[in-house]
């Protein structure tokens, strides 16, 4: 078997596997590997994009529009979240919802059981702090809570919303070591059904963007390390004392097999702490480009990864996630999935104090994409009050997304004939942001700062729809500077 580190989950691509812990139209998750015979590889769960609403409100300038009637009511918002521990408690601040588990049924119609979560990474509230932020901006939206725990639940839950015609998911998480990263794989597949059918998917960029590295690498002295651009066979990164893990990929999703890499992990005195060396055999039951090196780190300090080539002799480009600082950060393409998917209306973060005029959050994650795509689309703000974390204690891409979700929701609301994506390409075209002039697109903030315009203006931003703006869109990559923001 390959070297698995905690997990304990696997993924088959048939449906209605025997004995399976759930399964969608496409495939079925394992709590132990199939027979031999059957190709699986490991199903990871899902990263909450959490770094560590009424800051929302006023950054987004919402007051005006609710006293207009523009609440999000009519829309139907649905939050994708792997943490809804006692979601329950909070129906006085949530008002009415519905509960979904994808996991216990394919058709995600069963409540959640949210006292009593399955997995220790299911602990948490995360998702009630999403719902939290999504309630105060568009207090009159339908909302629903649905338990995404995989890429199988991902997927049953992207039919469940189609079925049940929601307008907007909101999806604070990112999914590592299912594609390259590049809008390629499952992940991005499914998210590619949403848009198809009028669904828009509102997704987190992450906060991943000092924890990333990705570039082409060879063995150039041929000694067997994969050698750094820096001369080096070595990445420095910085990790926090106790168990650390990280995420190494290649870019040979189509393709496995062809390259083998093992991981090596050492302390500043040259010392191996960690690494991993799962093998790449693309005959094998299970090959995929990924291996998941864990290290035990003694102090907060700097560790040091090393690559090592167990077979294949070309440059091969890597991606790495260290879950820590690394020295040499690449800014660009530090986004999971299904953030990179250019289906996808992803959503950095910019503090709340100070909003018009901060810059993105420094860990918010920079693109564009491994893919090319210009990600994130957007911004919106963080540094938000909840019962759930406190006084402005929701920080990182995860409290901005349901944020923009939100306003997404009241734009609706306020012109109920406007698609899903008409109202995200008009928030798009009309951020907020600090140059009297056209701007291009931000690899952190994408069109700008997210920001509902006056609703009174004479010639409001948003006049006419997005078919109105559509010789200012360009792809939404440029955005508007008008006197029509409150």
């Amino acid at each position: 078997l390959p070297d698995l580190g905690p997990y304990d989950r696997f993924r088959v691509d048939v449906p209605e596997y025997p004995g399976a812990l759930a399964s969608s139209d496409y495939g079925s998750v394992l709590a132990e590997p199939p027979a031999a015979g059957v190709r699986y590889r490991v199903e990871e769960p899902p990263s909450v994009d959490l770094y560590t609403a009424t800051e929302a409100m006023e950054a987004l300038a919402v007051a005006p529009w609710h006293a207009d009637g523009a609440d999000g009511s009519g829309v139907r918002v649905a939050v994708f979240d792997v943490q809804w521990f006692n979601a329950e408690a909070l129906s006085e601040e949530l008002g009415t919802t519905t509960t979904q588990d994808c996991e216990a049924h394919r058709s995600c119609d069963p409540a959640m059981d949210t006292l009593r979560p399955r997995y220790t990474w299911e602990e948490g509230s995360h998702g009630v702090a999403c719902a939290e932020v999504i309630r105060d901006i568009a207090p009159g939206a339908e909302l629903f809570l649905v338990r995404v725990n995989g890429l199988t639940t991902f997927e049953n839950a992207v039919e469940w919303a189609i079925r049940n015609e929601i307008d907007v998911v909101s999806m604070s998480m990112s999914f590592f070591n299912n594609s390259f990263h590049d809008g390629t794989g499952a992940l991005n597949e499914a998210a590619s059904r949403l848009a198809a059918n009028g669904v828009l998917l509102v997704n987190s960029a992450g906060n991943y963007r000092y924890e990333h590295w990705t570039g082409v690498i060879d063995d150039l002295d041929r000694d067997g390390d994969l050698d750094f651009p820096w001369g080096s066979s070595y990445l420095p990164v910085y990790l926090g004392a106790g168990n650390a893990s990280l995420q190494v990929s290649w870019d040979e999703f189509n393709n496995c097999g062809n390259t083998d890499l093992d991981t090596l992990v050492y302390d500043s005195d040259g010392d191996l702490v960690g690494g991993s060396s799962s093998v790449q055999d693309g005959e094998a039951d299970s090959c995929s480009p990924i291996e998941r090196p864990s290290a035990h780190a003694e102090d907060d300090d700097w560790y040091y990864l090393r690559l090592v080539r167990v077979h294949g002799g070309a440059p091969v480009r890597v991606g790495i996630f260290a879950r820590g600082n690394t020295a040499y950060d690449s800014q660009p393409g530090s986004m999971a999935d299904p953030s990179s998917s250019p289906s996808t209306f992803t959503v950095g973060a910019v503090r709340a104090d100070g909003y018009a005029h901060n810059n993105a959050e420094s860990f918010s994650s920079r693109g564009p994409s491994r893919g090319g795509f210009d990600k994130p689309d957007i911004a919106g703000p963080d540094g938000l009050s909840t019962r759930t974390y406190g006084p402005t204690g929701f920080y990182g891409t995860s409290a901005s997304t349901p944020a923009v979700a939100a306003a997404v929701a009241v734009r609706m609301s306020a012109a109920p004939g406007l698609s899903p994506r008409e109202a995200a390409d008009e928030l798009a075209a009309n951020t907020l942001g600090g140059q009297p002039t056209w701007e291009a697109w931000d690899g952190a903030l994408g069109a700008g700062r997210a920001r509902l315009w006056d609703p009174h203006a004479d010639n409001p931003c948003g006049a006419g729809g997005a078919a109105a703006l559509a010789p200012l869109l360009w792809w939404g990559r440029f955005r508007r500077r008008d006197a029509c923001w409150l």
